[in-house]
Order: C-alpha cells, then structure tokens, then sequence
C-alpha cells in the first residue's frame, strides 16, 4: 500500500519549483522510497513538461511500470552536451520552453559523470528544473564540487506520525497533534494505546518495503523477516560499491551490528577492526556508511576531537541487527532495548531537524552522558530512557553546562513539565534552577515545536 508523506511531499514540490542556480539533490539511504516518493511529487507538476532519467540503465527502460531513458540519453560529457542536446530534440528548444522542464535523474551516482554536470545544468534553473536522487552521492567523489549550486533535501524512514496515518490510528493521531504541555489534563487511554503503537514502530521500523507487508490487508505478515534480511543485504551491497579491496575484509553485515551495539558511547574505531585491517580502514568504512546515510554521526558538543557516536537510520533495521528477523516476535535484552529506543528517538528528531548535522551529545569527565543536545530553538539537553528512569545524567549536564536552557526526559511516562526543577549532583556542592520537560516516546517528532 502507499503510505502518504503530504507535508515532505509538499515541500519537494515548493524547493523545485524554487530553484535558483541550482539543483535538487534528494538524499537518502538505499530502500528509504525515494525514487517512488519523487514520482509521487511528480504528479502533482504535471503541467511542466518532464524527462525521467535512470541512470542505472545503459539504454532506457521500463522499471516498476515507469518508462525512463539511460545512460546514452545523459551522454559522456562533462559540460553536459549531449544530455542539453538530446532534452532539445525530446522537447525543443530549452530557451524557447513555456514552462520550465522538470528532469529528474535517478541513480546518479551510477553514472558520476552527471554530477560533474551540475554547475551547467544549475545556471538553466530557471528553464530545467532538475532533481537528482542517490544512495551514495556523498561517496562519490567529483571535480567539479559545485559549491552552491546544490540544495539537499533529505528522504528518511517513514516517521512514526505517517505510520499512524498509514495504520488507521486517525485518533490517537489527532490527539497526539494536540497535545500542549500547559495543559495538565492528559488522556491515559491514548497514552497507554500511543506507547503501545510507538513500541510497535520500534520493532518495524519505517522503511516502506516492511509496513507495506503489514499494513497491506493483502499482505503476508510472515515475508517480513525475508523482506528485512534482503533490505540489509541491499544495504551492504550498497556501500560496499564504494569501498576498496582492503575494505571488502569486512563482513559489513556485522560491521553494521557491531556499530548497533555501540551506538550509546563514543566510537572507538579499534572495536570494528578485523581481519588485519586497519585502524584506518575501519574509519574510512563508518564514514562511507554515513555518507550512504545508512547511520548518523552525532558528534560530542564542544570537542575539538573527533569523538562521536553513531546510530543507525532505521529502528526496524536495528531491531534485524540486534534482534534477528522476526521483527514482530523476537524477545529483545533490556541492553538492546535501550538501544532501541534512543535510535528510534534519534532518528524522529533528526527527521524534523533542518540538517542531521544539527544533532550532538554531551558526556563528563565523571562518565555521566546525555544522549542528544540541540542547540536549536533552546539549548537542549535530552535524555532518553527505555522505561521511567532517573534523571541524574541530566541533572550532571545542567550543573555543568551552564548554558543549557532546558532539560528534557524522553521515557514511557506521561507528558510533564516543571519550570523550577532543581538539578543536583551528589557529591557536588552546585545546583541550578531549570526548566525540565518529561516527554513519551511518541512526542519525539514533535520535540522541536514543543520548544518553540
């Protein structure tokens, strides 16, 4: 079943039809839906004309109903010659077009060529209008950097609101959009049944291939674990074109378990080398995953060190990783759960933030951690427990971190908010005045405006 995304979709056609001297770059990890979520977008432009171009064709073709040109239709010039010529002959002259062309290219980084293209198909923006989709664009390395003329939009797993769209769960959707901590009346029902349904994503993650077998009345629940098992051999698949001789060591399957594992605390590269490969290597593999977006660097505030932590783009494929296959039926350890739980709440931050660059965490020199900070619309520090749990991490952070504006705990418990908390450390003879804000699981979409 299709599984509508109206506010994203709404905002690829408003940047697209924006355009200014440049291109639309449409980022995401391999299976996210981008190439389905452009078409969709698509639609809704029909009044311009349009040229769809796969370039993991040699020739065109037709891929899931959809009639596309290849790789001899964007040509093997770097200024972009041929491809000008051919869009000439399918739609005549660009110069003379009554309304810009929307060209959408699928695959780039199957044919690198066509991002050495951009800085000349930019300066026809207001004539084409061209959209680039990929799962390694970032990997690929190119001459021509075009710097400016690319606006990135990012493509992330299904969020946990547009599965309850998808689900049926108009209800609790509605109350979930209402919610205002300065109301002090909260519904237990829809609490309990919202933590219920946000356990429930926890397991299936968001990538569009798994909730279509289980939303789909049609569906055969029981394809999940072979439909998760092939997503991450995709995956794999997919970094692993970008990665040399010494890399391809690896078993990237278990690198990618072994980064799950130590998703919570700081990274340290030495703990995935294998097979005699080195340090180096091991770097160089994480940051290929990263650019593949398959997982995220969240870097440790104010370090002039590269001490980050990572976690991976999706809970369902976590829930593989750690869990097995049986997504809906595997029992998880209280590790794993935790986990779970502060990448599912990473990834639905990250998915409101403007950039996922805007994501970091905090620890002291005691070992006391946060797990995310936002410096944006408050300096945040944000805490993410796998039931109630204490506060005391967050309580270290305010004491020490006196620019820190507000707290926030991210647990099962019902939605609070004290504006005179008083944050202590044992053993420590300072303490603060601070706002602290109790959030469910299920709010952590709604966590910026929440701060506003």
């Amino acid at each position: 079943m299709w599984i509508e995304r109206d506010n994203k979709k709404q905002a690829l056609i408003d940047a697209a039809k924006a355009l200014r001297s440049q291109v639309l770059v449409v980022r995401g990890a391999r299976q996210v839906g981008k190439t389905s979520f452009v078409l969709d977008a698509l639609k809704a432009l029909s009044g311009h004309p349009q040229v769809r171009i796969n370039l993991s064709l040699q020739r065109g073709g037709v891929i899931d109903g959809v009639d596309y040109f290849g790789r001899d239709f964007f040509g093997a010039a770097e200024d972009a010659g041929q491809f000008l010529h051919n869009v000439s002959l399918l739609l005549g002259p660009i110069e003379r077009l009554a309304s810009a062309a929307v060209i959408f290219i699928d695959e780039a980084d199957r044919h690198p060529v066509s991002l050495e293209a951009v800085q000349t198909l930019a300066g026809l923006s207001d004539k084409l209008k061209v959209i680039y989709t990929g799962s390694n664009l970032e990997n690929i390395a190119v001459k021509n950097s075009a710097t400016g003329r690319k606006l990135h939009f990012d493509l992330y797993p299904i969020t946990f609101r547009e599965f309850l769209r998808a689900y049926g769960k108009q209800t609790e959707l509605a109350y979930l959009d209402g919610i205002s901590l300065d109301d002090k009346t909260f519904s237990e029902m829809h609490h309990h049944a919202l933590n219920d349904h946000f356990a429930l994503y926890l397991r299936l993650g968001g990538m569009p291939r798994v909730l279509d077998a289980f939303l789909d009345a049609q569906a055969d629940r029981g394809r999940i674990p072979g439909i998760i098992a092939d997503l991450a051999g995709t995956i794999e698949e997919n970094v692993k074109s970008v990665l040399g001789e010494k890399t391809a060591l690896y078993e990237y399957e278990d690198v990618l378990r072994r980064l799950a594992f130590l998703s919570m605390d700081t990274l340290k590269f030495s703990r995935l080398q294998v097979n005699h490969a080195g340090r180096g290597e091991a770097k160089r593999l994480v940051n290929k995953t990263v650019g593949a977006r398959v997982a995220h660097k969240i870097r440790l505030w104010d370090s002039g060190t590269d001490l980050s932590k990572y976690i991976l783009f999706d809970a369902g494929v976590l829930n593989y990783l750690l869990n097995g296959s049986d997504l809906l039926g595997s029992k998880a350890a209280d590790s794993h759960r935790a986990v779970q739980y502060e990448t599912a709440v990473g990834n639905e931050i990250i998915a409101a933030l403007p950039t996922r660059d805007d994501l970091f965490y905090w620890k002291s020199k005691r070992g006391a951690q946060v797990e995310f900070i936002l410096r944006s619309p408050r300096l945040t520090a944000i805490d993410v427990k796998s039931t109630r749990g204490d506060v005391r991490s967050l309580d270290s952070c305010a004491v020490f971190e006196k620019e820190v504006e507000c707290l926030v705990k991210i647990s099962q418990g019902l939605p609070r908010r004290t504006v005179n908390y008083e944050a202590r450390v044992a053993g420590a003879e300072a303490s603060r005045r601070i706002e602290l804000r109790t959030l469910p699981y299920y709010l952590s979409g709604r966590l910026l405006e929440l701060l506003a």
